[in-house]
């Protein structure tokens, strides 16, 4: 989160200035660091104090005493159970940042000596507070700033520090077979916003970022979307706008096609012709349901034989929104309750009829029926979006607690607002991330890591996933050509 970062090493630096970790010469020149000094076995360590005594992830505590020597190798500091990176110490003063994932707040120091035996070791009796805080942060990603708009990042492959990406479109969440979490990740041209340019592997256990196949595969061209097949997930679909001119002609081109976990996923081969079409979903029984361009019509996969054309056709099933024609992006319900559709700068609704297998016709469930765009947070059809990409469902213990039939919140990426945005099962749609740090720039996007509303900004994310593990998000920064993380900490 190198936003904050860059404040906790400045405010590091000035400890580390401020209580003599660098020696001057009579004449005040420089000399350097001083020299590493460890805690003195034969006299006493004292421990008095530390302060402050609440903060959030990465607050700044200081404790204070006597004998601490200045070898952060030999200082050690937990904060409820969790290990405290020790950023300096000048022997009377120890610098340690509160970790994530310290609910507790018991303060413990530890002084090793030279073989590494506790010399001594404190528990303060005063418990830290600390403040759980929604926090952005950068995964992995980056540019070069000499660089033009569109060209100042690639397809790099290595480790977080070291991969680029062109543009960042599209994040499915997997777990291998190996136990690693991974992101898949589509990567569009910087210039396009689905001209699929690589399919990127994000190894979020080893921290590094490989290609899984570069554009062209199977004939794939301007992939909008992917989704795994729900029933084993060892199916990846991606879905195809095939733009060559064949937007009418249901048999020209391929619209949907898959690859598969036992190779590795790095050969597609097509799954089914049909028209232009932008997402698809597959349902927990690993029924297959897609959308296309042309009056924003919604299909069952491969639900027809044609015999003429000797090939599976979509069963058409109705519009998003009739004789409208858009991008619509749709979203599973983790229960099969609904399929959720971002389109037409709203979120629509459509339950799913699992006796027949059969989506029934979408209804408004937040934004501008009439498609204007906008940000606005309220209720239903006062809300405002403009764009509205990908979307993950994320389970809320408190509807759980409640005994709700519906215990999903939804989280969509908001394009042209520069926003990630919540929208509840009753409708109630608020700004969960971004457009923060408002300041003499006048802007709300950009790239500033930090507290997710008062702080954070986003630069046209479109994709969006979720840990459920971890409680993490990851999102698909794309103009900033980054993947990001929102978490409490």
């Amino acid at each position: 989160m190198k936003f904050k970062n860059t404040f906790l090493l400045c405010a590091a630096a000035l400890f580390i200035a401020g209580y003599g970790m660098t020696g001057c010469s009579e004449e005040g020149g420089y000399e350097g660091p001083a020299p590493v000094q460890p805690s003195d076995p034969s006299q006493s360590v004292v421990f008095s104090d530390y302060s402050p005594k609440e903060g959030s992830a990465r607050t700044l505590i200081f404790i204070e005493g006597s004998n601490f020597g200045t070898d952060l190798s030999k200082i050690k500091v937990t904060i409820g159970g969790v290990a405290a990176p020790v950023v300096g110490s000048n022997g009377s003063k120890i610098c340690a940042m509160t970790p994530r994932h310290a609910d507790a707040g018991d303060v413990r120091v530890s002084i090793l000596g030279a073989d590494g035996q506790v010399l001594a070791e404190h528990l303060f009796a005063d418990l830290m507070t600390i403040h759980s805080t929604l926090l952005v942060g950068t995964l992995t990603g980056k540019v070069d700033p000499s660089k033009g708009e569109n060209d100042n990042s690639g397809i790099i492959n290595g480790t977080f520090e070291e991969a680029e990406f062109q543009s960042p479109w599209w994040l499915e969440f997997d777990i291998d077979e190996e136990g690693n979490k991974i992101l898949y990740c589509m990567d569009n041209n910087a210039s396009s916003d689905g001209n699929l340019a690589a399919l990127r592997k994000i190894n979020l256990t080893a921290g590094e970022v490989s290609t899984v196949f570069m554009k062209g595969q199977a004939g794939m061209h301007q992939v909008k979307s992917m989704t795994f097949e729900s029933s084993t997930r060892d199916t990846l679909f991606f879905v195809d706008d095939n733009g060559k001119g064949n937007w009418t002609d249901r048999h020209a081109m391929p619209n949907i096609f898959y690859a598969l976990r036992s190779e590795g996923f790095r050969k597609a081969y097509p799954y089914l012709y049909g028209q232009c079409s932008y997402s698809a979903v597959s349902m927990g029984d690993g029924t297959v349901f897609y959308n296309t361009w042309v009056t924003s019509s919604v299909y069952k996969a491969r639900a027809v034989w044609d015999e003429t054309a000797k090939m599976w056709d979509g069963q058409s099933l109705f519009s998003v929104k009739a004789n409208s024609e858009n991008h619509v992006y749709m979203c599973r319900h983790p229960e099969d309750l609904y399929v959720y559709m971002n389109g037409f700068n709203g979120v629509y609704r459509c339950a799913y009829d699992k006796a027949n297998k059969v989506l029934i016709s979408s209804v408004l469930h937040a934004g501008d029926p009439n498609g204007g765009g906008g940000w606005a947070d309220g209720p239903g059809s006062t809300a405002r979006f403009d764009r509205p990409r990908q979307g993950v469902f994320v389970k809320n213990p408190e509807y759980v607690a409640e005994g709700k039939a519906d215990v999903y919140d939804y989280y969509v990426c908001d394009h042209n607002t520069n926003s990630i945005r919540k929208v509840t099962p009753e409708g109630l749609v608020s700004t969960f991330a971004g457009r923060g740090s408002v300041g003499t720039d006048g802007r709300v996007w950009g790239w500033i890591d930090g507290e997710a509303r008062d702080i954070a900004r986003f630069r046209e994310p479109c994709g969006i996933a979720y840990d459920e593990e971890t409680g993490i998000f990851y999102v698909a920064d794309r103009n900033n050509k980054r993947i990001r993380t929102i978490s409490v900490e």
